[in-house]
């Protein structure tokens, strides 16, 4: 049987209340944790997927805050090792970069978070901030043959979630 299935069959027989939906999901949220420890990649897999639903594939702070801990730049150090990983910008410093630049309107501050510090860990050994700045609004935001006209998402949620899945 699939989840789905069971939701159904519980709205036919008038069982699946606000109430019981709740408890429906406290006991899946605790189920997934309990596979967070076992197979964390599929646990995030699984709530990036869920997140898309909610989110329309757009960032909101956790999930922003997830990706950006687990980015680690292009820069090495004296001894090969890598330079840093995590977030170089805070998100304040992003809004304050981007004010002068348009954006969709659906575009959030936490996209633009994931996107410009993404760009800085692939390209901060080769290129200066500012022309970090602009590659990531060109490449993330600008990119016209990338966006759909019906879809408002993205194009760094869905970057980062093809990198998740590698």
């Amino acid at each position: 049987m699939k989840y789905i299935q069971l939701i159904d069959q519980a709205r036919a027989h008038g069982v699946a209340t606000e109430k019981k939906m709740m408890e429906a999901m406290e006991q899946l949220s605790c189920d997934l944790a309990s596979l967070e420890e076992t197979n964390p990649e599929l646990y995030w897999c699984i709530l990036r997927h869920q997140h898309a639903v909610f989110y329309d594939r757009h960032y909101s702070e956790k999930m922003a805050n997830h990706d950006v801990c687990h980015l680690a730049y292009s820069k090495k150090g004296e001894n090969g090792e890598l330079a840093g990983t995590g977030a170089h910008w805070t998100k304040s410093q992003i809004v304050n970069a981007t004010k002068g630049m348009k954006f969709h309107d659906k575009v959030n501050d936490w996209d633009k978070y994931v996107a410009f510090n993404a760009m800085y860990a692939d390209l901060c050994s080769d290129m200066t901030e500012d022309e970090i700045i602009k590659a990531a609004y060109l490449f993330y935001f600008q990119d016209v043959d990338w966006q759909p006209e019906e879809d408002d998402c993205t194009k760094i949620w869905d970057y980062m979630s093809a990198h998740a899945m590698m």
